[in-house]
C-alpha cells in the first residue's frame, strides 16, 4: 500500500504528510500479521481505521484512570490505570497485555525494548501499529480466519468484545474492499524468495578474526566459482587479530574480484534505525541480491539480542562470549509471511539460517553493510550518465566529470597506499611472531571492539608481548592525514 491509498482508505484524517509517516509502520503491521488477502488487509483498514479514528490517535482519549486496580490487567500496582492505559491504534490495554506483547515482539525478531518498563513507546506509530499486530495474531489468533470469512462482526467482537460502532465498521471495510490488492504491503504482488547458489563446504572462517574474509569469500565464490584464500583476503582488508576495522573496506576489494558489481557502504548510525534507514536496507539487499551478489553487514549482538532463526529454519546460531562483534553474509531474502533474510554466518553453528528482517536491522547500527548496486539479471538500470544528465543538466554534467576524475585518481592513489601498509602490516606480523611468539602475539577476543565504536581499536601496545603494532599507527595517521 501506498501513502495515497492509506489516506483514501482512512477518510484523509490527518494533515497532508501525516499518512507518508505512518505508511513504512502500517504496512510493516500487516506483514507482521499474516494480512497477506484482501480480505485481511480490508478488515484491518476498517477495525484500525474505525478505533483510531482515521489513524489519528495513538492512545485513548481517555487518561486510563478507570483502569486503576484492574488485577485481570494486571494493574497492581498504585498508577498502573494511566501508566498502561490503551496505546496504539487498536489501544493494547494494561500491565499483562504490555509484557505479553513485549515477550511476542522479542520473540519474533522485532525488537529488544520491553514495553512493560516503557509503555509510552507504544504511541510511536511504528511500535503502535505493532502491537496491533500482537492482538491481530497473538491475542486473537482466530481474527484472520475470520477475516477470511469476511465476518466482520466475529473480528468486531475478538477486538471490542461487542459490536460498539459496528456500522462505521462496516462502511469503511466496504470502502476498503473497493481498493483491492492496492491494499496489500507491496501491492498485490506474489510473494518472492530468492537465495543466491553458494558452496556451504567453505562457509566457515579459518581464524577467529577473519569473520570480515570468510564472508567476502562466500560471495565471490557464489558470483565467481572461484575460492579467494581468506588469508589473501584480510591482506586486502587490512584484516588482524582485532578483526577488521570498517565496512567501508570492503566495497574496494569486492568490486577487484567482481567487477560491474558497483559494491557500496551505508552506515546505520542510529540505534534503533529509523524507518527510513529500514526501508532502504531492504530495497539494498533485495537489488544486490536480485542482482546475483550477497551483501555483506556488520553486525552488534549483544546477549538479549543474539540472532534467532526464524520458520522454516528450526536451529538459531550458537553465539556465545558475551557481545558478539561480527561480519556475516545476507545471501538471500523473502518476503512472503513477513521479510525474511538468509544469512551465511562463519562463526557460529549451523552456519546458515533464516532470520527476521527486523532483527536483523536491530543488529546492525551502529556498523553498516555493503552491498552490489548493479543492475538486477536480465534487467536494465539508468547509466550514471543518464542520471547525472537528468539531476545537473548538460551545462553542470562537464564539471562534474572533471571532479570525478580528480576524485577517483585520488581514490587510487589512496588504494596504492593502503596496499602498500597492508603490506607492511603483513611483514610486522611476521616479525613479531618470531620476537614474541604467535600465541602471545594475538589479542584476547574479548578485547575486540571494547569501546563499542565504528571498529575496533586503531593504536594499541599488546598487554602480553608490549608489541606497538606500528602499521595501526600508520593507518591512523593516513586517515588524519586524508
Amino acid at each position: 500500500m501506498d501513502a495515497q491509498t492509506l489516506r483514501e482508505v482512512m477518510g484523509s484524517t490527518l494533515p497532508d504528510g501525516g499518512y507518508t509517516r505512518l505508511i513504512d509502520g502500517y504496512n510493516n503491521a500487516m506483514r507482521a500479521a499474516n494480512v497477506t488477502t484482501v480480505e485481511r488487509a480490508a478488515m484491518f483498514a476498517a477495525q484500525l481505521g474505525h478505533e483510531s479514528v482515521g489513524l489519528k490517535y495513538m492512545r485513548e482519549i481517555a487518561s486510563g484512570a478507570e483502569y486503576e486496580g484492574r488485577r485481570d490487567l494486571g494493574n497492581i500496582y498504585p498508577g498502573d490505570g494511566v501508566r498502561y492505559a490503551g496505546r496504539g491504534p487498536i489501544q493494547l490495554t494494561g500491565r499483562n497485555n504490555y509484557r505479553a506483547f513485549t515477550r511476542w515482539a522479542q520473540a519474533n525478531g522485532h525488537t529488544t525494548i520491553d514495553f512493560e518498563a516503557n509503555p509510552e513507546r507504544l504511541e510511536e506509530p511504528h511500535w503502535g501499529f505493532l502491537a496491533a499486530s500482537y492482538y491481530w495474531v497473538a491475542a486473537r489468533p482466530q481474527i484472520n480466519s475470520l477475516c477470511d470469512r469476511r465476518d466482520l462482526e466475529g473480528v468486531t467482537r475478538a477486538i471490542n468484545g461487542g459490536l460498539n460502532g459496528l456500522s462505521d465498521r462496516r462502511a469503511r471495510y466496504q470502502r476498503a474492499l473497493t481498493y483491492g490488492a492496492r491494499l496489500l504491503p507491496d501491492g498485490g504482488k506474489p510473494p518472492v524468495e530468492k537465495v543466491l547458489d553458494y558452496s556451504r563446504d567453505q562457509v566457515t572462517q579459518d581464524t577467529f578474526y577473519y569473520c570480515g574474509p570468510a564472508s567476502s569469500q562466500t560471495i565471490i565464490r557464489s558470483a565467481t566459482g572461484r575460492v579467494i584464500a581468506e588469508r589473501d583476503l584480510a591482506a586486502q582488508l587490512g584484516t588482524t587479530t582485532n578483526g577488521t576495522d570498517w565496512i567501508g573496506l570492503f566495497p574496494a576489494v569486492l568490486n577487484r574480484h567482481l567487477p560491474g558489481a558497483g559494491y557500496r557502504s551505508v552506515e546505520m548510525p542510529n540505534d534503533p534505525p529509523s524507518g527510513e534507514q529500514k526501508e532502504r536496507l531492504w530495497r539494498d539487499i533485495v537489488a544486490s541480491i536480485d542482482a546475483g551478489y550477497g551483501v555483506v553487514a556488520n553486525i552488534v549482538a549483544p546477549p538479549s539480542n543474539y540472532p534467532r532463526a526464524v520458520a522454516p529454519s528450526t536451529q538459531s546460531p550458537a553465539y556465545r562470549g558475551g557481545t558478539v562483534y561480527h561480519y556475516i553474509a545476507l545471501m538471500g531474502y523473502s518476503d512472503g509471511g513477513g521479510r525474511r533474510v538468509w544469512v551465511a554466518d562463519s562463526g557460529f553453528t549451523p552456519y546458515g539460517y533464516w532470520i527476521s528482517f527486523d532483527q536483523l536491522a536491530s543488529l546492525i547500527p551502529p556498523k553498516g553493510y555493503a552491498y552490489s548496486t548493479a543492475p538486477a539479471r536480465g534487467s536494465t538500470r539508468i547509466t550514471q550518465e543518464e542520471d547525472d544528465m537528468a539531476l545537473f543538466g548538460p551545462d553542470q554534467v562537464g564539471a562534474l566529470n572533471e571532479a570525478k576524475l580528480d576524485s577517483r585518481a585520488a581514490v587510487e592513489k589512496l588504494d596504492q597506499v593502503l596496499t602498500a601498509l597492508t603490506e607492511i602490516e603483513r611483514r610486522v606480523h611476521l616479525v613479531e611472531d618470531q620476537l614474541i611468539g604467535p600465541e602471545q602475539s594475538s589479542w584476547p577476543v574479548e578485547q575486540r571492539n571494547p569501546n563499542g565504536g565504528r571498529g575496533w581499536p586503531q593504536l594499541g601496545v599488546n598487554d602480553r608481548g608490549q608489541w606497538l603494532t606500528v602499521v595501526d599507527f600508520l593507518r591512523t595517521l593516513g586517515r588524519k592525514v586524508g
